[in-house]
């Protein structure tokens, strides 16, 4: 088995959540002030998101943490999997705060509303959306870099966050133009609407990383090593597994070697072969299981005396 994991700059992940939490608490601030002087429905909805990414963050922040604990006797695998229940409560508690947002706006559209001091809401809706921007851009980036899905996911919900205020930005200013304030609910359903399918999205990828979904593009990589050239004294292999938990891969298969390899000439292919997989793949624990061909017309194996 070949073990292979790379150095990962915790202190600089926990810094970049704190981040996140800081802009997120200020943001929100800036967005239900603008709520506070407009009554606008749609920028409740945006504020409502608002709170969410508030309190993902802070959570991201703990299951951060918990996931780069090394490995234990109850826990032999690593605690890598809470990135995929961070992922599920961000997922489900983006819906739940879309729905409350779409019974209010609906309530607004039967009774109506009376909006006030527009301009300035979406002045300041505007420079948090900017902010907003440029945080989700990061935080995607950092995420993908140190292959951290607590952060990819939290730079997506911010991402997802600017989309909704960029709707709500353009939906606002054609209210300010043509009076027409009834589109202000209308707007912020279609807003809700648009988090929902988000929050759809990172539920399902938590639920797939939960259930050990393989991943197609690694698995392929791991089918182009083990098929390729360099390795012409294997004659083979099958039973190939791959999960993931966390930022770390799990790899195992079944190796076939020419039935005239010594064990040690089969283990030095088999660690080469684990090492290559390993290096690939970045994170990784790797493991073979070595079988003898029983093909009877396998070149490989038509030697008369084994390798020395």
């Amino acid at each position: 088995m070949v073990m292979h994991l790379t150095d990962k700059p915790v202190p600089l992940l926990e810094r970049v959540v704190y981040a996140s939490v800081a802009v997120g608490i200020s943001l929100m601030v800036i967005k239900f002030v603008a709520y506070g002087l407009t009554g606008s429905a749609a920028i409740l909805s945006d504020a409502a998101e608002s709170i969410v990414n508030v309190v993902t963050a802070l959570f991201s922040l703990y299951s951060l943490k918990v996931s780069f604990k090394p490995p234990d006797e109850c826990h032999p695998y690593g605690h890598g999997k809470i990135e995929f229940f961070s992922a599920a409560l961000e997922g489900g508690a983006i819906v739940v705060a879309a729905i409350w947002v779409i019974h209010k706006s609906v309530d607004e559209l039967v009774v109506g509303s009376t909006i006030k001091q527009l301009d300035v809401g979406v002045i300041l809706v505007a420079v948090a959306a900017v902010v907003n921007a440029a945080l989700g851009y990061y935080l995607v980036k950092i995420g993908k870099r140190e292959g951290s899905l607590i952060i990819e996911a939290d730079g997506r919900h911010v991402m997802t966050d600017v989309i909704t205020s960029a709707g709500v930005i353009t939906g606002l200013i054609v209210v300010l133009f043509t009076k027409w304030y009834f589109l202000d609910p209308i707007i912020a359903i279609l807003a809700a609407l648009n988090i929902v399918y988000t929050g759809w999205m990172l539920l399902k990828q938590a639920a797939s990383g939960m259930m050990d979904r393989a991943s197609e593009e690694d698995d392929k990589l791991i089918n182009d090593i083990l098929s390729a050239p360099s390795f012409r004294d294997v004659c083979g292999y099958h039973k190939l597994r791959h999960r993931k938990s966390g930022n770390i891969h799990f790899v195992d298969f079944h190796l076939i070697m020419p039935r005239v390899d010594t064990v040690e000439q089969a283990h030095v292919i088999a660690t080469a072969v684990e090492a290559q997989i390993a290096s690939a793949l970045g994170d990784a624990s790797v493991m073979a299981h070595i079988e003898p061909c029983k093909r009877r017309d396998c070149p490989n194996c038509r030697r008369s005396v084994p390798r020395m």
